[in-house]
């Protein structure tokens, strides 16, 4: 490969869009935060990169693009928002009174091994919801997503609900952590039953947690599931605790005509590792991964100063684009004509343009030709 023709591609992992790509793209973005406007949450621009530590999770510090400021600061590109938005509320907007609401719409930027159609580069739009008594929030949050996903027009999607609660619960006092918790999520996360039997069969935990923890590959479904779980998660309070806080926000969006939006899964455990009570998805028939999600993360402000409980969710414009594209078809966003506007003298020329501008016309200027 020679250079100029390496130059003139863009690496693995990013994207480019073009007119209607571009086009299509924006007005997604449009639709979802009119919504947000309508809740009355307020934009937040946040830095493009900000110090390392702030991203120092887990789950993130894999993925997390670092480099060396010219002062010898460890920086680092965002793999998310809500730390940066958590930190924000801790220091800049520390004397703003709870509930906080922001949201966002950007760019985020994490290392994926190559692998076919795995992106490193993301744009989400998304809230936070900073603050507040968590059973109204949590039912807030969930409905302004289902309210995005209206917006849209996006058809048969479903919010599934889960709760990080029930499976931290029935591992309390087990010890279990790194790699075979990791493999542990994993199992429970693949619906496979075996693979629980196999991570848990050297873990001090008691029968009737195990046999619990293997149960959770199997309640997922309708809100009926709740009932099912509430049975067999009758030998742990704390799991028992997190399936009654599930139950109120899945009858609360119920009462707020939402009921046939959601769905239970209680094998929804992995993601990042702030979060704390709910989890969600948003998956929709006919695509095989979710285009957004969301959860609880109530202890995530305290280790910046400001212990507030929060919740949040995005979408993921790529992947909205995407389904829409397969729901709706490629039509370009219409666009209006543009007018030619020529002339041998540059500025009455010029003049033209400028007025059929102020009168709201598409113009194209000058003699030459192009796309």
């Amino acid at each position: 490969m020679n250079g100029a023709h390496r130059l003139a591609q863009i690496p693995p992992g990013v994207q480019c869009f073009v007119g209607n790509e571009a086009r299509r793209r924006r007005r997604i973005e449009e639709a979802v935060l009119a919504v947000f406007e309508g809740w009355d949450y307020e934009e937040i621009i946040p830095p493009l990169f900000d110090y390392a530590d702030v991203f120092t999770g887990e789950a993130l510090s894999a993925k997390t693009y670092s480099f060396v400021g010219r002062d010898g600061s460890v920086l680092a590109l965002r793999p998310d928002f809500t730390s940066l938005l958590a930190k924000i509320a801790a220091g800049r907007l520390r004397d703003r009174p709870a509930p906080i609401r922001l949201y966002y719409s950007g760019e985020v930027v994490r290392y994926e091994p190559p692998r076919a159609g795995r992106q490193s580069e993301f744009f989400q739009m998304g809230l936070e919801h900073l603050g507040g008594e968590p059973r109204a929030a949590d039912a807030e949050v969930l409905t302004i997503a289902a309210e995005c996903l209206e917006a849209l027009e996006v058809e048969g999607f479903v919010l599934a609900l889960g709760h990080v609660g029930v499976f931290t619960g029935l591992l309390a006092g087990s010890g279990i952590g790194g790699a075979r918790l990791e493999e542990l999520r994993e199992r429970v996360e693949a619906k496979d039953a075996r693979g629980v039997r196999r991570a848990l069969a050297e873990v001090d935990l008691a029968p009737e947690a195990k046999s619990a923890l293997e149960r959770l590959t199997t309640l997922a479904g309708g809100l009926e599931v709740l009932d099912e779980a509430a049975a067999a998660l009758a030998c742990c309070p704390a799991a028992a605790e997190a399936v009654g806080e599930l139950r109120a926000v899945a009858e609360a969006l119920g009462g707020a005509g939402l009921g046939s939006r959601v769905a239970v899964d209680l094998g929804e455990v992995r993601g990042l590792d702030y979060y704390t009570g709910l989890v969600f998805r948003v998956f929709v028939p006919g695509l095989g991964f979710e285009v957004g999600g969301g959860g609880r993360y109530d202890t995530l402000l305290a280790r910046f100063g400001r212990p507030l409980p929060a919740v949040g969710f995005m979408l993921g414009l790529d992947r909205v684009a995407l389904l829409l594209g397969r729901q709706k078809g490629e039509a370009a966003p219409s666009t209006s004509s543009a007018e030619r506007v020529t002339g041998s003298d540059l500025g009455k020329a010029l003049a033209v343009a400028r007025t059929k501008r102020a009168e709201g016309a598409r113009v194209r200027f000058g003699n030459g030709g192009g796309q």
